[in-house]
């Protein structure tokens, strides 16, 4: 399957190419959402919403079609979920570059450690990657953006935990 429906799935669902780095394709694909998580930080939240969703309907096509196209269900060069979970963890760390920083590394904790549900999800997500055709495939695109975006919102939760107890909110 070739053409630009393949071209443009391959170039949205591996980050710009971060997906096809052969080491830690997952870290690529995180250190390509922090500048999108940095550019986007002060803009008013409706917007910056609609962002984020469009790039998640964006990754859910993407990841359906290079599924299809490599008969493998959540093929690691498909990094734009990670791209998106770091944009979750990181929603509250406005041009912050420490805050940003620790949510790279939360974020790729729970994506790599996956504590529950995000294996649940990782799981069904493949199994629904690859089975039949129409709602089904793409129940399976979604389900690779779903288990990071459930990881991102752990992440996101440490991170609204530490920011209160550094801005003195909260007192042990």
């Amino acid at each position: 399957m070739n053409g630009p429906r393949s071209t443009l799935a391959v170039i949205a669902g591996t980050a710009l190419g971060a997906g096809f780095v052969p080491r830690a394709p997952g870290t690529m694909g995180t250190l390509v959402g922090i500048p999108v998580a940095y550019l986007s930080a002060e803009w008013n939240w409706p917007v910056r919403l609609l962002l984020w969703i469009g790039l998640t309907v964006v990754g859910t096509w993407a990841a359906q079609v290079i599924d299809e196209i490599t008969g493998k269900a959540d093929n690691q060069a498909i990094v734009i979920d990670e791209v998106i979970g770091l944009g979750v963890t990181a929603w509250t760390a406005g041009r912050h570059w420490p805050t940003l920083f620790a949510a790279f590394l939360l974020f790729r904790f729970f994506d790599i450690v996956k504590p529950f549900p995000v294996r649940r999800i990782d799981s069904w997500s493949k199994t629904k990657a690859l089975a039949g055709t129409g709602a089904a495939r793409w129940w399976g695109g979604f389900g690779v953006m779903a288990d990071d975006i459930v990881a991102g919102l752990q992440g996101l939760l440490v991170v609204l935990i530490l920011q209160a107890i550094y801005s003195g909110v909260y007192r042990a």
